[in-house]
């Protein structure tokens, strides 16, 4: 499925941060449904001073001591001037912190307008850094794909493959051999950085479908130390039928990568034949990216030896070395 962006309401910001910042609605309370489309927040400080071009809309407008101080130690004519420059910018909201006083200015203006002017009696850096990371969670871009995700050892590892392919069974069978599953059937996928989280939609979390058994709930059946919230993702292994004619990699010497959200992440594909076990084969891949994060390949390590023995066996033969 393709990626989407999320969107946030500023109600949906007032009501999700309250227990830090309890946010006070001053004015505006009309233009509670305005989209916040960035996580990150702004001080328009260089706005104020009449570079609007650096004023972004869908952020999150903080006001602080030094901003407010600016305002209303300006002139009265002049102060409304700027304070109708940034209205008619069109931001999504003002943040005021620190319990402070905005001008009558603006609570006029962003009234008749329809911006919503919020207050919280936290200091401004806690402010930013508490909005910073409610919004980088609603906002991080997002996507779903049909696969299994667990942790194995530790590592996240997302099973792609064709329906019926027998992913559901290789992850019931991991689950039983100790590791934890974090969502089937449906993966929701969340870039946060160069970090991919995986998680499980809500109704289905816990959840599995198995061929001819039907719907079991893991944690009910194996306990809750069989299951888990969300995962980063550092391992993609695809299930794929062996095709008789195609090449598959033997050696494991060149790293291959499989892209979501942009990030890069280490990937296998793994021929699925009959007798072939998946669930060890899968469990041992886990087990050597482990070994790979820690700075061995044991195929290139393998590699160079072949290497040393073979230049030792081309060395021409000298009465010192008979």
């Amino acid at each position: 499925m393709e990626p989407y962006q999320p969107e946030i309401t500023i109600g949906e910001l007032v009501e999700g941060t309250r227990e830090v910042l309890d946010f006070e609605v001053l004015a505006g309370a009309a233009g509670l449904d305005r989209i916040i489309s960035q996580p990150r927040v702004q001080k328009p400080g260089l706005a104020l001073a009449g570079f609007m071009e650096y004023l972004h809309q869908g952020r999150v407008q903080i006001l602080g001591n030094s901003e407010i101080t600016f305002l209303l130690e300006k002139p009265a004519q002049e102060r409304a001037a700027v304070i109708h420059r940034l209205i008619a910018h069109d931001v999504s909201c003002f943040a005021i912190t620190k319990g402070l006083e905005p001008p009558a200015e603006l609570i006029g203006d962003a009234e008749e307008a329809g911006i919503p002017v919020l207050r919280t009696r936290i200091v401004s850096s806690t402010a930013i850094y508490a909005i910073g990371h409610f919004l980088e969670e609603k906002l991080a871009p997002v996507m779903q794909v049909h696969g299994v995700l667990l942790d194995i050892f530790g590592v996240g590892t997302l099973i792609l493959g064709a329906s019926g392919i027998g992913k559901s069974e290789c992850a019931l069978d991991l689950i039983v051999r100790g590791h934890r599953l974090v969502s089937d059937d449906l993966v929701v996928l969340r870039r946060r950085g160069d970090v991919v989280t995986g998680s499980s939609p809500e109704l289905t979390r816990d959840h599995m479908e198995l061929r001819g058994i039907g719907i079991i709930n893991v944690r009910d059946i194996f306990g809750i130390a069989a299951v888990r919230r969300t995962k980063d993702i550092d391992l993609v292994v695809n299930l794929d039928l062996w095709k008789r004619n195609k090449v598959y990699d033997r050696l494991g010497i060149d790293d291959q990568s499989h892209e979501l959200l942009g990030v890069l992440l280490d990937y296998v594909e793994m021929p699925v034949a009959p007798g072939r076990n998946l669930a060890v084969l899968v469990e041992v891949t886990a087990r050597n990216q482990l070994l790979k994060r820690r700075g061995h390949n044991p195929a290139r390590e393998l590699a160079r030896r072949l290497d040393r023995q073979l230049a030792e066996d081309a060395r021409p033969v000298t009465e010192e070395n008979e």
